[in-house]
């Protein structure tokens, strides 16, 4: 009997399933601890997380373009399962560490909290944002010359200049809106994630949040950086193709400012802001 107790005990204990997962006041916490780490890591290695940030989101595009480019996936089924592939890249860069200028918005709550100063935060941001960059572009020219992007007779090629055209095909105005809106979904991804206590927590959490921005046409500045990388070393492909408008260096730059401004707002504001005034101001 004594034996059969204890057994019963050691259950309560140790719960076969356990769905217990942060609260949201105590994410609050870890958001804000989090985002005082990540600015104050030495510069050299938030580089090297940045780049490996840009590269992980580049091969979650790539993943996607391919998805959409193959012809023996119809369109419909391509529409609903390429937003998920697309999610790939960002979940590893969230998993494996690594730096991404969108997440990073959310260190907001760390400088609202006065935990950090405004220069800590913003030279984070550039040195994520620039590693970002040299990362998208890194990987673009290794698999620009490993001769996968010929892909399906040129499809692919034509996939990704069109993506690339449809996404400066908007104003400033709207450009700034998708970006809002694209990193609103992504740092509730990775608020509901940094509740998890496990990988597959934080997996689940994160896929849905993170392939809603392609599946709806919403952008961040991190993920439109293969495509327009791409574009311009096959470029010479889209004289024959009818694009919505030319792909300039122009254009693309103003698309990435306004989207990165967008994000900042999206995430920074909308997310860390607005739960640093519900969880952490309404303390005092």
């Amino acid at each position: 009997m004594s034996n059969l107790l204890e057994q019963k005990s050691r259950n309560r204990r140790h719960p076969i399933l356990d769905l217990d997962a942060y609260s949201p006041e105590e994410v609050a916490g870890r958001v804000m601890q989090v985002g005082v780490k990540k600015v104050r890591l030495p510069g050299v290695i938030t580089l090297m997380l940045g780049i490996l940030g840009g590269c992980f989101i580049s091969l979650g595009a790539l993943y996607q373009v391919v998805v959409m480019a193959n012809p023996a996936i119809s369109e419909s089924a391509s529409a609903v399962a390429s937003p998920l592939f697309y999610a790939m890249g960002y979940i590893i860069a969230f998993i494996a560490g690594a730096e991404i200028f969108t997440t990073n918005n959310l260190a907001v709550m760390s400088l609202a909290s006065r935990k950090i100063t405004f220069w800590e935060l913003t030279r984070n941001w550039t040195i994520v944002l620039l590693a970002n960059i040299a990362g998208a572009a890194g990987l673009v020219l290794l698999f620009f010359y490993s001769g996968q992007v010929d892909l399906f007779g040129g499809l692919l090629v034509e996939e990704v200049l069109f993506l690339t055209s449809s996404k400066l095909d908007y104003s400033l105005l709207q450009m700034f809106l998708l970006g809002l809106f694209g990193n609103l979904l992504i740092c509730s991804g990775a608020w509901l994630a940094m509740a998890g206590r496990s990988v597959t927590d934080k997996f689940l959490a994160l896929i849905l949040s993170l392939s809603a921005v392609p599946a709806v046409g919403f952008q961040h500045a991190t993920g439109n950086m293969f495509h327009f990388f791409l574009s311009f070393l096959i470029i010479q492909d889209a004289d024959a193709l009818q694009l919505p408008t030319d792909i300039t260096l122009m254009k693309t730059s103003v698309s990435l400012v306004m989207v990165a401004a967008g994000n900042i707002v999206g995430g920074g504001v909308f997310i860390a802001l607005t739960y640093y005034f519900i969880y952490v101001r309404s303390r005092w």
